[in-house]
């Protein structure tokens, strides 16, 4: 063989040592990029996240929490840990477990809600639904929660949106004064709604008459039980107090319909009924509160339809509303 065969085979062979030596350098590559992935909080990752948040509120929101800030919220009184992190990303399983371990040594609950995703795209086609569980259980909050996906900018983003569309005040993430000011704030309204569970309307108001701020909860409690006292221009100014404060709050929008109903203004209590079934199509209570306005305005087969499509989505007052139904109904 001549040297410039040999040559030529040597050519031709290189590869054979080149690519498994670029295989083994992708997956050292790999290797090390997991790494940084379980390190959230590290160098390489730190310029990405969302800040921590200053002040704790009622829901606050950041990126994954380490053992350090495990222990500011812990003295600043988090009671649930709402992690957004998917096990099904084998990173972010690794990060669970470790924030699992954490909650138990912090003495906090951990809520998982999996929602998948990477530069803000969705990878699983239940996001959707996890979402609204996240949702669903952040609305029903007993204490305080400190909700986190990986960098703290997308996934807690959608939730709190979503949240702020069910009719969650704005408060709930913003801090209004001091950290005092605000907790007083919240116990008050706290004690002013266990009260109101339990119908005690009249102490709902002296619970809540120091306060002066317009906070949506607070004439939502108030308008409610103004209302179901029978006072419904006062229920009326506190719900306009409360959509001075928040425009769109579905429920001050809804509490105002009802109290124009009551007023005999069914054209009026349609209009807010309207804006929440755009927001929430199937809020049963706006779809009653439609109903019985297109009952009063002699409607009747729009409001058997309201009335139908609210009785899908099973309401609390089921027989209340298939009384309604039966008067639509009636020739």
């Amino acid at each position: 063989m001549s040297a410039g065969d040999k040559s030529h085979l040597a050519m031709l062979r290189r590869p054979r040592v080149f690519i498994p030596g670029l295989l083994l350098l992708l997956m050292a590559a790999g290797f090390v990029g997991y790494l940084i992935l379980l390190r959230p909080g590290g160098i390489l990752m730190r310029w990405a996240q969302a800040a921590m948040p200053e002040q704790i509120t009622m829901i606050s929101i950041g990126p994954y929490p380490e053992d350090k800030e495990f222990q500011q919220l812990k003295s600043a009184g988090v009671k649930y840990i709402v992690a957004l992190l998917d096990a099904r990303l084998p990173y972010e399983k690794e990060l669970i477990d470790r924030e699992r371990a954490l909650c138990d040594k912090y003495g906090m609950t951990l809520k998982v809600f999996p929602m998948a995703s990477i530069f803000d795209q969705k990878i699983f086609p239940d996001y959707q639904e996890q979402q609204q569980k996240a949702v669903d259980f952040l609305k029903k909050l007993d204490g305080p929660a400190y909700m986190h996906c990986y960098l703290g900018k997308h996934r807690v983003l959608h939730v709190r949106d979503e949240l702020l569309k069910a009719g969650v005040p704005k408060r709930y993430f913003i801090p209004a004064g001091s950290s005092q000011e605000y907790w007083d704030l919240v116990n008050r309204i706290n004690d002013a709604n266990k009260e109101f569970q339990q119908m005690n309307f009249g102490k709902v108001l002296e619970i809540l008459a120091p306060v002066t701020t317009k906070d949506v909860d607070i004439t939502f409690l108030r308008g409610w039980s103004h209302y179901r006292l029978h006072m419904i221009d006062e229920a009326a100014e506190d719900f306009r107090q409360g959509l001075e404060t928040d425009p769109a709050n579905p429920r001050n929008l809804m509490g105002l319909g009802y109290c124009y109903l009551r007023s005999g203004q069914p054209v009026m209590a349609q209009r807010q009924f309207s804006a929440v079934l755009e927001q929430i199509p199937d809020n049963s209570g706006a779809l009653v509160g439609m109903g019985l306005a297109h009952l009063r305005l002699g409607n009747k087969a729009a409001a058997a339809q309201a009335f139908r499509r609210a009785l899908e989505l099973q309401p609390a007052d089921e027989e209340e509303v298939r009384s309604y139904l039966r008067q639509a109904e009636s020739p």
